[in-house]
């Protein structure tokens, strides 16, 4: 960017009297008219954002590469749509968990989603947080309107996670103090105190994202930051932070392009953790310009894998498509079946594992589940779909199958079994 950090040009000036040069500067960019005023004095100043040009022309960018994911989204078949949001919610779970060292497996994740497995005694860990960005997808999720409703979120992607020493001792959030730290050794970051300011700050962070003079992208990423500065929690900031951004942002982006962004967040660390260390650094003064440029950055990272998976599921489903009623004719099937075997054949493109529950199958084609059961019996004896699990019984098209239909050699095989 031609327009520079403010400590860059500190330590570029040879004035026997930078100091008073970094805060008229300051001063500068901060009254700028297209500057954002945040509103929340910190130990380095006001929280503001400048808007220079290399800002604009990204936030441009976004904007057009949006409307190219939103049609390419709108251009898939409902059950392809479901297969991907789903997929999607795995990744973004797992990867959330991953930037905070939180081990955690698609297959844990997806059977989490799974209420039947669940009630059964299955995997219960997660489910809260994946079922909350599940919800990212329907009309009807809310956004929080007070400290207590971020709290109520917490506990919801918390649940079962921490220890008794950990959890929020205080009126909303924590009562303590709090460091974090890089390493584990160096104190990068003090999380406000007291709780009444943490109150105040995360107050700050709904009235941010509630702006109706900001563009919704940067209120939603300025948000983000407050929530991590503030760091209301002992444990579970990172996970907590990055869902809310996840659901802030929903308000201006596309639910493929907000659950593809943790992913994006894990494989460029250092672009995530650079956009908080240049608000952190005393030198430049509270300017929030570069941080929201890194995780613009980022969003139009996860933008672009997005629209190349798209592409690339979509034009292979085209292919899958035309082939349909040869494949049905040769394999002698009926429209039912045909039917089983093109859902399927969806789950496989756009979703995470290629595989559908019963109950799923049978809503999809419109049939009863004894009837669809009978369907995929007749399906398995032909060598074309197989049980990946019993309870809840589950199917995937087999290699056969998947070569019959000029298929690649998808993700999940009858190993995995």
């Amino acid at each position: 960017m031609d327009y520079q950090e403010l400590s860059r040009a500190f330590y570029k000036s040879a004035s026997t009297d930078r100091f008073t040069e970094l805060d008229e500067q300051a001063r500068y960019r901060r009254t700028m008219p297209s500057s954002f005023d945040l509103g929340l004095e910190t130990p380095d100043g006001v929280l503001f954002i400048a808007m220079p040009r290399e800002l604009f022309v990204l936030y441009e960018q976004i904007l057009r590469t949006e409307r190219k994911v939103s049609s390419l989204m709108r251009s898939i078949p409902p059950i392809a749509q479901m297969a991907l949001v789903r997929g999607l919610v795995f990744d973004e779970v797992v990867n959330s968990n991953a930037i905070e060292e939180v081990h955690s497996t698609r297959a844990q994740v997806k059977e989490a989603l799974d209420s039947r497995a669940v009630q059964e005694g299955g995997f219960r860990r997660f489910k809260e947080l994946a079922q909350l960005y599940l919800e990212l997808g329907k009309s009807e999720h809310e956004m929080p309107k007070t400290p207590q409703e971020i709290r109520t979120i917490y506990d919801k992607i918390m649940d079962g996670e921490l220890p008794d020493s950990k959890l929020p001792d205080g009126k909303i959030f924590r009562a303590e103090g709090v460091d974090i730290t890089a390493g584990g050794v160096k104190v990068v970051h003090k999380g406000v105190e007291p709780e009444d300011k943490i109150i105040e700050v995360v107050e700050t962070m709904l009235q941010t994202v509630q702006r109706d003079d900001m563009p919704e992208m940067i209120s939603a990423l300025a948000s983000h930051y407050l929530f991590e500065y503030a760091h209301p929690f002992y444990d579970g900031n990172g996970r907590t932070g990055r869902y809310l951004l996840a659901l802030f942002l929903s308000e201006a982006l596309s639910v493929p392009t907000v659950l593809s962004l943790s992913r994006a967040i894990a494989e460029n660390r250092s672009i995530y953790y650079r956009a908080f260390s240049s608000v952190e650094n005393a030198l430049n003064r509270a300017e929030m310009t570069f941080f929201i440029y890194d995780m613009l950055t980022l969003v139009r990272i996860a933008q672009v894998n997005i629209l190349e998976r798209l592409s690339k599921s979509k034009e292979a489903f085209g292919s899958i498509s035309a082939r349909m009623d040869a494949f049905m004719e040769e394999q002698d099937l009926s429209d039912k079946e045909g039917s089983i075997m093109f859902v399927l054949a969806q789950f496989e493109l756009f979703g995470m594992y290629g595989t559908a529950i019963t109950e799923e199958l049978a809503a999809n084609i419109r049939l009863g589940k004894q009837m669809t059961r009978k369907h995929l019996s007749s399906l398995e004896a032909k060598d074309l779909v197989w049980k990946a699990r019993a309870r809840p019984a589950e199917f995937a098209l087999t290699d056969h199958a998947r070569c019959l239909l000029g298929m690649e050699e998808a993700s999940v095989s009858e190993e995995a079994s």
